[in-house]
């Protein structure tokens, strides 16, 4: 029996989160039986916590709904034959159709999954609350130039929400790594409400960047694959290596 599965990775969870996500919607749409297969390696585990993997592993919430590598074998008295489907391929595929695939059935599937053990009322403050995933940490002017996003790019779509929204209806999260001077410029607008998420705990970040009823991207796969699961209809995107939906709003 022929199985697939997603390929070996050791890159952080949005990577490998959009990996298994791309891998499983690929599998579904062309009929091939995949089979998940846990995190082993992350990277950005910047506190060494234990927990590390097995949070994330309860955050994506497939390793119970989906059969596993650790599963397959007692589940089919058969020969298994597994096999790891490049990323490329499916990304490519992925990305050719992103629009069709986005409302595939096996696409529905991974957000039930994924909404199974959560209250989707994350925020509980009947506000409109915008999430800004700002990369920092390794991404600066001098280090992964190509990911690097300024201040001013997130302020300028800031302005622009302000003119479609009644400014005490909204909450910004502003998602990053450093320290508040790094983001100065923010404190500096007037009648913006921003609560700022440093350095916090990736689970609750993922989950507020999904459940933001706007989303203002990095080029990260972390906030692209939250803007692959999320239900707003109002996500900014920048053009970076990985492609946008239609109804996404790229800025130059």
């Amino acid at each position: 029996m022929n199985v697939y599965t997603t390929s070996i990775a050791t890159d952080g969870f949005g990577a490998q989160y959009q990996r298994i996500i791309e891998t499983y919607i690929y599998c579904s749409y062309n009929k091939l039986k995949f089979i998940y297969s846990h995190f082993t390696i992350l990277e950005h585990n910047y506190s060494n916590m234990y927990s590390f993997i097995a949070n994330l592993e309860n955050l994506i919430n497939l390793k119970d709904n989906i059969d596993s590598s650790d599963n397959i074998d007692i589940n089919d008295n058969i020969d298994i034959n597994i096999n790891r489907i490049k990323f490329d391929v499916v990304n490519n595929f992925f990305e050719k159709n992103i629009d069709i695939l986005c409302h595939h059935n096996s696409m529905q599937f991974i957000k039930e999954c994924f909404w199974k053990n959560k209250n989707k009322d994350f925020f509980k403050n009947n506000k409109i609350n915008v999430a800004l995933h700002i990369r920092r940490g390794d991404v600066n002017t001098t280090y992964n130039t190509e990911r690097y996003l300024s201040n001013n790019y997130y302020l300028s779509i800031i302005n622009i929400i302000k003119q479609k929204h009644k400014s005490d209806d909204v909450i910004y999260h502003l998602y990053s790594e450093g320290n508040i001077n790094d983001f100065n410029e923010f404190n500096e607008i007037n009648e913006c409400n921003i609560i700022f998420h440093l350095n916090e705990d990736l689970v609750s970040s993922f989950i507020g960047m999904v459940s933001a009823e706007i989303l203002i991207m990095s080029k990260s796969s972390l906030s692209y694959t939250a803007a692959l699961l999320s239900e707003s209809k109002e996500i900014y995107y920048k053009h970076f290596w990985h492609g946008s939906k239609k109804e996404w709003i790229i800025n130059s």
